[in-house]
């Protein structure tokens, strides 16, 4: 109950914090933080609805968590948001369609995410995405058609993504784009 009268607070690390289960609701109430990290909490299963309400938040760090399967809905009010990691999130098995809402978004790092199978359709919203990694995304088996709506996509990183079979037409969209990585995809057809 504490931690939510810090209405000052910007910065809050809970990296290493391996005992760390969940968050407290409060948490929503730090409407100053602009950097969350909580990168190896491996028993956090979840982020709380109310990490919707940290409308200052600009980057959120969550990689190695290794228990988290699921992003809560309310992460497309967070519309100053510009960086998420989530790298090697091993039981992260999707995203909530509100990823689309994130204007500001421009790093998106999914890396080593062993159990995302697909990307919403509503990634192709991101009009200032221009990094996406998905490198080792070893069950993602195709991108939506959408992803050609990534309008300022510079760098894609798909390598090691070992069950990628096609890319959709929709890359042919991607402008920007001047990185391209699909070394290791042993099934990759195009």
């Amino acid at each position: 109950e504490s931690l939510g009268q810090l209405q000052a607070l910007t910065k809050l690390d809970l990296r290493d914090c391996r005992g760390l289960r969940s968050l407290p609701p409060e948490l929503g109430q730090l409407v100053s933080l602009t950097y969350l990290n909580l990168s190896n909490c491996t028993f956090l299963t979840s982020l709380p609805a109310e990490l919707g309400q940290l409308v200052a938040l600009t980057r959120l760090k969550a990689s190695f968590c290794a228990s988290l399967s699921a992003l809560p809905h309310t992460i497309g009010d967070l519309k100053a948001l510009s960086w998420i990691s989530l790298r090697n999130c091993k039981n992260l098995h999707s995203l909530p369609a509100a990823i689309g809402k994130l204007e500001a978004l421009n790093r998106l790092n999914l890396q080593e995410c062993e159990s995302l199978a697909a990307l919403p359709g509503e990634i192709g919203r991101l009009k200032a995405l221009s990094y996406l990694s998905l490198s080792n995304c070893t069950s993602l088996e195709a991108l939506p058609e959408e992803i050609g709506g990534l309008v300022a996509l510079k760098e894609l990183y798909l390598n090691d993504c070992s069950k990628l079979v096609v890319l959709p037409d929709g890359v042919g969209g991607l402008s920007a784009l001047t990185t391209l990585r699909l070394d290791d995809c042993p099934f990759l057809t195009y």
